[in-house]
């Protein structure tokens, strides 16, 4: 057998439990373990790792669903999704869809929606830095340039919308004040949601937006230009202009002539 196809049985069983007794025969014994006990140290251990790294990722989803039913959904998870890439932090984007899929969590589709949130703040805290523009330069702009100019958000930004109020949730399970964060209990669950993710410097920044703030930074990232976004929100874009880089929701511009 080969080296190659050796570690390939290997991991097979370290995420696939029935394969485990197939692995075993190409591992010896020792002292008091046999094979099979040995693979399953192997297979603990990359789990224990991993389930360790969910739950720092989606804390709040552990909070909500309990450390027993977490730990045996993200069991479950790594099974059906272990790492195919060497970078770990890349691991764990598909957890938010296998909680919406769970069988136990059928009703309480939000839970998906907070671990959506949480992997965009994850996604951003791990950005690359992008460049500020001078927005000064703007008033220079003859029209023909002003007819190919777009407007950037920040790479590290995030646009969630939910049918559930999921940042009211979030503040509510976290330990800092914070002149929105209301007690669980008042919270009302069902209402339509728009949350803005973004990190300026080693800081996360976390936001409700309005429907109109909303639609004006989604147009953004589809790359609008100047004219379509005026063309789209009339009187209301210098406000939501001037506001969103005020905010540093915008973070450059860009002219492609």
């Amino acid at each position: 057998m080969s080296l190659p196809e050796l570690q390939h049985r290997f991991i097979e069983a370290i995420f696939d439990r029935d394969k485990r007794d197939a692995a075993a025969v190409l591992v010896k014994p020792h002292g008091e373990l046999d094979a099979v006990q040995r693979v399953g140290i192997y297979r603990n251990s990359v789990h224990g790792i991993l389930l360790q790294y969910l739950g720092s990722l989606y804390p709040v989803c552990q909070q909500l669903l309990g450390d027993a039913f977490f730990e045996a959904a993200s069991d479950r998870y790594v099974d059906q999704s272990p790492p195919t890439r060497p970078f770990l932090a890349e691991y764990g984007d598909g957890f938010a869809d296998f909680l919406q899929q769970h069988p136990a969590l059928l009703n309480m589709q939000w839970i998906a929606d907070m671990a959506r949130l949480e992997w965009a703040r994850h996604q951003a805290w791990n950005a690359v830095n992008q460049p500020a523009s001078d927005f000064a330069q703007l008033m220079a702009l003859n029209e023909v340039q002003q007819e190919s100019l777009t407007l950037h958000t920040p790479d590290s930004a995030h646009l969630l919308p939910s049918d559930y109020a999921i940042h009211a949730v979030w503040l509510a399970h976290q330990p800092e004040d914070h002149p929105e964060k209301l007690p669980l209990e008042r919270i009302q669950l069902q209402q339509q949601t728009y949350v803005l993710v973004w990190r300026t410097g080693r800081r996360l920044q976390q936001v409700l937006l309005n429907s109109s703030e909303w639609e004006f930074l989604t147009a953004v990232q589809q790359r609008e230009t100047l004219p379509e976004l005026a063309g789209r929100f009339q009187e209301q874009l210098p406000a939501l202009l001037m506001a969103a880089i005020r905010q540093g929701w915008i973070l450059s511009f860009e002219i492609t002539v």
